[in-house]
């Protein structure tokens, strides 16, 4: 029997995220699944310190982060729901990602990981980059992305009642664990993580909002295109994650040895007055 884990980013107990990872997981193709859940929420997950002691050992914080990381590194696939709030994911998730150095460390099980992404709005063009929010959750854990919708709910319940969310709910429980690759939309997207999010930089040239890639995009009669190349600063896929946290470890090296020289040219602007 498969294990899933559905991370609820969603304060609501009962609400439409909650429910939504429930109906996916009891569509599975395959049949009943072992399913556990986390309301984020409720569980005590604080600040990062920006130590980057979990780079190289356990967390110093003592909280519930390792024991949901523990539940995502034992599950065999991942559901992850959250409503939209002003226009963004529901924090829960972001406070979660900002622990997120000691991915680094579990790399080779989270890359193996098929996930798929659900944001919930509450009224049609309210979702702002909710979506773009969960799916980055997912990617920026190492995990793959298999597939990511966008559904429209606004009063509790209310996901068992639209056909279309049931429909997104089947397509998301089918491509859980589908033998396909990371989500690649049919459309235009970019062409190093096939994301779909982008920011216009001037005339046209574009930023991928999901890896960094820049780019540029063209347009005729036929068809639109993007052209896509690696960002400066890869950090996408196993091995680029990896020298990423290897260049965090200079960093931290290079902060301790030059503290003394940092903390100088500083102390002309210490104290203030703070609320």
């Amino acid at each position: 029997m498969k294990r899933i884990f559905g991370i609820i980013g969603s304060p609501r107990k009962m609400g439409n995220c909650e429910l939504l990872v429930k109906e996916i997981a009891a569509k599975l193709p395959d049949g009943p699944a072992e399913l556990k859940m986390v309301r984020l929420v409720e569980k005590d997950i604080r600040p990062c310190r920006a130590c980057y002691r979990c780079l190289t050992e356990d967390c110093p914080i003592k909280d519930d982060f390792s024991r949901v990381m523990d539940a995502i590194l034992t599950a065999d696939g991942v559901i992850v729901s959250a409503p939209a709030y002003h226009h963004a994911p529901h924090s829960s998730l972001q406070r979660f990602l900002d622990r997120g150095l000691q991915f680094k460390r579990h790399l080779d099980v989270l890359s193996r990981k098929s996930a798929v992404a659900v944001a919930i709005a509450g009224s049609k063009d309210a979702e702002g980059y909710a979506l773009l929010g969960v799916e980055n959750f997912i990617r920026s854990m190492g995990m793959i992305l298999k597939e990511s919708v966008l559904v429209h709910a606004a009063l509790p319940g209310e996901v068992l009642l639209s056909a279309d969310a049931l429909a997104s709910a089947t397509l998301l429980a089918a491509s859980l664990f589908a033998t396909a690759g990371p989500r690649r939309p049919a459309g235009p997207c970019c062409v190093g993580c096939g994301g779909t999010f982008f920011e216009f930089r001037g005339g046209n040239r574009i930023y991928c909002l999901s890896c960094g890639a820049s780019g540029t995009v063209t347009t005729d009669a036929a068809e639109t295109r993007i052209d896509t190349r690696q960002p400066a600063n890869p950090w996408r896929g196993v091995q680029e994650a990896k020298a990423r946290g290897e260049w965090l470890k200079e960093m931290k090296a290079r902060y301790l040895r030059d503290k003394e020289c940092l903390k100088t040219a500083s102390a002309s602007r210490e104290g203030g007055e703070f609320i």
